[in-house]
Order: C-alpha cells, then structure tokens, then sequence
C-alpha cells in the first residue's frame, strides 16, 4: 500500500478544516507524550544522580569537620552512626 503525500496546501487530514502547512505539518517532528514522558524522567534522573554525586564528594572544609561522637560527616552534615 502506497501513502500519499499530503501537500501544503490542501485541506488537513486532521478534520480541522485548516490547511496542511498551518495544522499538523510541524507537528510530525514533535515528540508524542510517552517521548515527552521519557525526556522528563530521563532528566530528573540525570538531576537527581548529579545532586547526590555532588553532595556525597567532599567539598573544601567539610573533611575536617567536627561531628559529635557517634556521628560522622555525609553529604553535608552530620548523622548518627
């Protein structure tokens, strides 16, 4: 089965009486909801890996704090052991 080329001017196969060039010729290059969906998941991953990549590696002065006994220093302050 062959698919036809839908041309800019003719009438949108959508239904919504626009023509072609000014519906949904652009919209064939956007991303559909589950694409979106997964854009938005793999960011957050990527954010919420680079916040603890960040907050567990020492940064300048936090090597020598003091912590009360029991305690130790992580990723930003102290916890208990």
């Amino acid at each position: 089965m062959v698919e036809r080329k839908v041309g800019r001017n003719e009438l949108c196969f959508c239904g919504s009486g626009k023509k072609y060039k000014n519906c949904c010729e652009g919209k064939a290059q956007w991303l559909n909801p589950v694409g979106w969906a997964t854009v938005v998941a793999i960011v957050v991953a990527v954010v919420v890996l680079v916040y603890f990549v960040l907050m567990s590696s020492p940064r300048s002065g936090s090597a020598g704090r003091s912590c009360p006994p029991g305690t130790v220093w992580t990723h930003g302050h102290c916890h208990k052991v």
